[in-house]
């Protein structure tokens, strides 16, 4: 699973914590989204046309 990153240790690990309780057969992947966000967007932005 990916999920965003952004540089709060704390929040970060926060985040990841839930996510891998919520979804324990599953790795979570978290990456520096920063410059997507500066232009407005996320990690469905730079992913939604990569094929299925």
């Amino acid at each position: 699973m990916i999920a965003p990153q952004f540089g709060d240790d704390d929040a970060d690990g926060n985040c990841r914590d839930i996510l891998r309780e919520q979804f324990p057969n599953r790795e979570i992947v978290q990456l520096n989204i920063d410059a997507i966000a500066a232009g407005g967007g996320g990690i469905h932005c730079v992913t939604l046309q990569q094929p299925a």
